[in-house]
């Protein structure tokens, strides 16, 4: 019998999401489930964009679904996580967080505590480090506090004294190292043997405010992160990092999903090892290839160009809708750019009112489904995509399209592998807003026009 999963996630690293959703995939293998991704994409620099984005979580109905996982990683997307395991625990639907702890819920996550035990342990009995400074995200964070305290049992167990004026709290973002290189030189600490960083965003922060004060890690200094973000691997110095092993995540939590659905079992708490990518920063001695860094960076570089052409031909065809009506012929074209059989786009009806500036939340119980050869009416409650398109796929993705203060509707196609790799669908889906913000000017120009006439 058919099974309908519910998979909520935001993407702030295209690997992380990539590997979750693959972990799942692998699963599930050939079982007969429909798994639904609705997607946001998130910038820990928030703005109302990212924030408009987050309503996709709310598009569902929770009783056409028989389980739910949640995968929000970033501060912001945290904060509706219990407003939605409570409405589908309403609704009597077993729940799975990834990474998050929530009541009533499954908890499937990397052992925070073990694999910063390690980094920490890695830095004193390998590099001989003794003054160390801890750069942390939020206090109130479940992760951070588990990366802390595991920070403080191994410098307690090596006999070494937690100085306090060598640690701050901030809020993972990139920016938070160059504040805190920079708080910790007004206290006249901010050279030690290591520091270590409770992410990757906030260690490339910190290298790059010491190295602007002329200190090179790791010669001066060692620095490590965590999370293990492309980004900071290709760094150079290559940051070193714990890797959260999320196609493993992704994984464990479909396969408590499942044993839940199948015998109704207790509530249970999952842990994934993750492991230690040791790299330049920490000051181990690894040989790198220059050659294959400098063919890695040519292959970044065509890839640029490539997100840059997409994005350029994905607005030639979108300039070219003047009406609603006319992305049904744009979508035959957008397949072809996605290399994906089918997309369609759901339009709120009060996307068509002539107030162009009236803030819209959420989604309309009945909307308008555009797809490439027609249209169609739709209850949200009952469907989200085109009856046709019933039993030729069983993943699809799901995303807002709106402005700041706008939501307009949303996209729906069915999932490739690739849609993350290189922004592909994420300029897709802004490329799309946008546009869709353009033909909401016109609606608005016409009818002003036609009163003035009038």
């Amino acid at each position: 019998m058919l099974k309908r999963i519910l998979l909520l996630i935001s993407t702030w690293d295209s690997e992380y999401a990539k590997a979750t959703i693959d972990g799942i995939l692998e699963r599930i293998g050939t079982e007969d489930i429909e798994l639904h991704i609705l997607n946001s994409y998130d910038n820990l620099m928030e703005s109302d964009y990212f924030l408009k984005g987050r309503e996709i979580y709310f598009l569902p109905d929770p009783d056409k679904y028989d389980g739910l996982i949640i995968a929000l990683s970033t501060v912001e997307s945290l904060k509706h996580v219990n407003k939605i395991t409570t409405t589908f625990q309403e609704h009597n639907r077993p729940v799975v967080c990834i990474d998050i702890h929530s009541d009533n819920t499954i908890f499937c996550g990397l052992d925070n505590y073990r694999s910063m035990y390690q980094l920490v342990d890695h830095m004193i009995t390998i590099h001989d480090c003794r003054i160390m400074n801890y750069l942390g995200g939020p206090e109130d964070n479940a992760e951070n506090m588990e990366r802390f305290r595991a920070f403080c049992d191994c410098m307690a167990s090596h006999g070494i004294k937690l100085e306090k004026r060598r640690v701050l709290h901030k809020r993972f973002w990139k920016t938070d190292g160059a504040e805190a290189y920079n708080e910790w030189k007004e206290r006249g600490v901010n050279m030690a043997d290591a520091v270590i960083c409770a992410n990757d965003f906030m260690a490339l922060g910190y290298i790059e405010a010491a190295f602007r004060d002329g200190i090179a890690i790791p010669d001066y200094m060692k620095l490590t992160g965590f999370d293990n973000i492309e980004g900071a691997q290709k760094y150079s110095p290559s940051i070193t990092s714990v890797n959260r092993n999320h196609k493993q995540l992704g994984y464990e939590a479909m396969d408590a999903l499942l044993e839940k659905l199948e015998d109704d079992l207790e509530y249970d708490t999952r842990f994934v090892e993750g492991y230690i990518s040791y790299n330049e920063s920490c000051g181990c001695d690894l040989t790198r290839d220059i050659r294959s860094d400098y063919n890695e960076l040519v292959k970044k570089n065509r890839k640029q160009t490539e997100t840059i052409s997409r994005h350029s031909y994905s607005r030639q065809i979108l300039d070219k809708c003047k009406t609603p009506g006319d992305y049904r012929e744009a979508l035959t074209g957008l397949k072809e750019l996605m290399g994906t059989p089918d997309i369609a786009i759901a339009l709120n009806r009060s996307f068509f009112d002539e107030d162009v500036d009236s803030p819209k939340e959420g989604f309309d119980d009945s909307m308008i489904l555009f797809y490439d050869d027609g249209e169609e009416d739709i209850e949200i409650k009952e469907k989200l995509y085109p009856a046709k398109w019933k039993n030729h796929c069983r993943t699809y993705l799901f995303e807002s399209l709106r402005n700041n203060n706008q939501t307009y509707g949303y996209t729906v196609m069915p999932y490739e592998k690739d849609f993350f790799s290189r922004d592909k669908h994420k300029v897709l889906v802004e490329n799309l807003s946008l546009s869709l913000e353009n033909t909401k000017n016109r609606i608005v120009i016409d009818v002003l026009k036609k009163k003035t006439i009038s």
